[in-house]
């Protein structure tokens, strides 16, 4: 995995731990999560803390090699944020396709019973008597930063606390997703 250093508070780590920002069209800060877009970039933490410090410091100017740009830090934590969900939700949707998922709390206890692999998720409103049950039948499970409507509507169907991705990669990956949505909202 490559190594990726926060443009903010110069921590090192896995390319996966980090965002990747460049100028776009406009001069606009433009986010992503992989390294696609062209012309030169840096990268940061999801931490709404290095988010801030690059905006009150002129660190993201010099890594980027432009002046002025004027960084909105909550502006660029509202588009990592939304960029965040989207991926979430591709995943998921993509889990469906793959034939890996079952939604619902019933479809998600019973593959959760006969699989060996995976993962359970629930949205963040579901009801503390279901997350006690989830919690009898599995022992663990993530909470996904989505409403139960929100993920029905996601699948075309009634409202859903309740998911489980029986492929191990597909639900590391939503976990981690989750848990960089997590922090990025937590600030």
């Amino acid at each position: 995995m490559p190594q990726r250093t926060c443009a903010a508070c110069r921590n090192k780590g896995d390319a996966n731990n980090f965002f990747r920002m460049v100028v776009g069209p406009g001069g606009k800060i433009v986010c992503e999560l992989g390294s696609g877009l062209p012309g030169r970039g840096a990268h940061c933490c999801f931490d709404v803390r290095c988010i801030s410090g690059m905006a009150r410091s002129n660190r993201l100017e010099i890594a980027l090699k432009k002046r002025n740009l004027g960084i909105d830090p909550d502006e660029l934590t509202r588009d990592l944020r939304m960029l965040l969900r989207r991926s979430l939700k591709g995943m998921l949707l993509a889990s469906r396709g793959k034939g890996v998922l079952a939604l619902g709390r019933e479809a998600a206890f019973r593959r959760m019973k006969f699989s060996g692999t995976g993962k359970a998720f629930v949205s963040r409103d579901m009801s503390s008597r279901s997350l006690a049950d989830l919690k009898r039948a599995s022992g663990e499970f993530y909470i996904l930063p989505f409403d139960m409507k929100e993920l029905g509507g996601l699948f075309r169907r009634r409202p859903i606390g309740a998911l489980f991705v029986e492929d191990s990669l597909l639900a590391d990956g939503i976990l981690m997703r989750a848990a960089q949505e997590k922090a990025i909202s937590a600030g």
